[in-house]
């Protein structure tokens, strides 16, 4: 992962938080406005848009870990994909 697409990647895992976090706030708002099925519908989708929250930020910070990763074994000199038993000699090489 380059530098560039590390930054796109962040910033769409930003981007997905806000979007969550602004349909969670909208969802609460519905609940104190509305009754009866509607008031259970918007709480069925308040529970689903408050697990894909926690997972969303569980990726933002798995997404951030990885880039983090990737431009420390970039900065060291080595390809990121490589493993350190990559670089030892085989026998017969």
């Amino acid at each position: 992962m380059n530098p560039e697409s590390g930054t796109r990647a962040l910033t769409a895992a930003n981007d997905l938080l806000e979007l969550l976090r602004l349909t969670q706030g909208a969802l609460e708002r519905l609940e104190n406005e509305v009754h009866g099925p509607a008031y259970e519908q918007a709480d069925i989708m308040a529970r689903d848009v408050h697990r894909l929250r926690r997972l969303a930020e569980k990726l933002q910070a798995d997404i951030e870990r990885f880039v983090s990763r990737e431009g420390s074994a970039t900065l060291a000199g080595r390809h990121p994909l490589r493993r350190a038993t990559d670089r030892t000699s085989r026998p017969g090489s």
